[in-house]
């Protein structure tokens, strides 16, 4: 396996990491918005989009497939559409592209091994193939997670995929080194890095006693520079990974491991730079919102007090940090989009208050916004820093990709006109 290593200047570090600092107390892309984001008004959704994941399928590649016509050696059970439909969330790369990037990977199980990673391009609304699959043979166990060629193996990805600023990178915080019979979902605590300027992989040093299974959740803290982690339910430990110490073994990243404190199956998670919290929304064992502070992990975790009127909380939906109005943004599913906002100051003893920024209409029919098994984080939120805020989603290979604008603080939604009401 090729594994690179990045070596950088002092000065280079130093300029980089006080750029990301910067860059965490706006939350904001240095890359200028699309004219499509401009136009859309604000509190709806509308179908972006000049083709579809299909139409870039490697399957359907005869340089890339090697049983071109027939079934790809990749293939699995359910094929392409497993990378998003087979519990796996996306990526927000915001220095790829001139508009940044939403970036898709995944699989899981026997529903597909194609270790391929797409993006699309937001500054051009088009699907691209970045990387071609593995070819095979496929031979598993693969004791560190990654094929012979580099790529890592795709698990469900779950709320386990993060961007990294600092390398430009997706970061993938969950390794498996089967996928097939007999064990078909064995995971390991490794930790895979895709890099866009390069677009080669690199992996971590394996972290010993250290489980995170399928379910749990993942954010990037960007004043520290580190990702948090925590496997579903049947983990054994809550996690900061921090991606930036290279190793001499040619590996990349530090591992320090606590005490498990969330551990809810189909968790989410999000950083909320305001407040410096991880915020960890576990809706299937039940409905509270919990903060934790990265100042004081062993204090475990805190439920938010929840009031107004709380949408129907489902598990592994939409929920990012949104910088322009200084809320929590929740998609559950059809057109509905919900903030959780705190009143005041006081992250503790404050009241953290539900809206609807919908005001109850779509500029799509709901049905075409339903999700199977979950969004996870493939709905992400773009700040442009000029006022042009969007959340964008994709819920199957052969439908669009979904933008919506988010309205100002204070300002009315405005409802469409000619839409079918959620």
């Amino acid at each position: 396996m090729t594994i690179r290593t990045i070596t950088k200047k002092p000065l280079l570090t130093a300029l980089l990491a006080g750029i990301a600092l910067a860059g965490a107390a706006t939350a904001s892309f240095a890359q200028t918005a699309p004219s499509w984001a401009k136009s859309l008004t604000p509190g709806t959704w509308t179908a972006i989009g000049s083709n579809k994941l299909m139409n870039v399928d490697p399957e359907d590649d005869a340089a890339a497939n090697p049983n071109y016509p027939s079934g790809a050696p990749w293939r699995g059970s359910t094929g392409q559409a497993s990378v998003i439909q087979s519990w796996n969330g996306g990526v927000l790369a915001r220095n790829y592209g001139p508009s940044g990037s939403l970036i898709l990977y995944g699989g899981g199980h026997s529903n597909y091994y194609g270790s391929e990673v797409y993006a699309f391009d937001l500054a051009t609304a088009t699907w691209k193939r970045l990387t071609n699959p593995f070819r095979g043979p496929l031979n598993w166990p693969y004791a560190t997670g990654d094929y012979p060629d580099g790529s890592a193996l795709p698990p469900h990805t779950c709320d386990f995929v993060e961007y990294d600023p600092l390398s430009n990178s997706m970061v993938l915080l969950k390794g498996q080194n089967e996928l097939g019979p007999p064990s078909n979902n064995t995971a390991i605590s490794v930790v895979h890095a895709f890099d866009f300027d390069t677009k080669t992989w690199r992996r971590s040093q394996m972290q010993s006693g250290l489980t995170i299974y399928s379910g749990g959740y993942s954010a990037y803290d960007s004043k520290r520079q580190v990702f948090w982690a925590e496997g579903g339910a049947s983990s054994n430990g809550f996690v900061k990974f921090d991606p930036k110490p290279q190793n001499s073994d040619g590996t990349f990243g530090s591992w320090t491991t606590y005490p498990k404190i969330v551990t809810r199956t189909n968790a989410v998670a999000t950083y909320d730079p305001a407040h410096d919290l991880i915020l960890v929304a576990g809706f299937r064992e039940g409905p509270e919102v919990f903060a934790i502070d990265p100042n004081n992990v062993s204090g475990g975790r805190t439920a938010l007090k929840e009031v107004g009127a709380a949408p129907t909380k489902e598990q592994a939906s939409g929920w990012e940090w949104s910088t322009l109005r200084g809320s929590i943004i929740y998609w559950r599913r059809g057109a509905g989009v919900y903030e959780l906002k705190l009143q005041g100051t006081d992250w503790k003893a404050g009241s953290w208050e539900w809206s609807n920024l919908t005001v109850g209409a779509n500029s799509v029919t709901p049905q075409e916004m339903e999700v199977d098994n979950g969004p996870f984080s493939r709905f992400r939120l773009i700040n442009y820093g000029d006022g042009t805020e969007v959340a964008v989603v994709v819920n199957r290979p052969d439908g669009p990709v979904y933008a919506f604008r988010m309205p100002d603080v204070g300002q009315r939604p405005k409802a469409p006109t000619n839409v079918t009401a959620e």
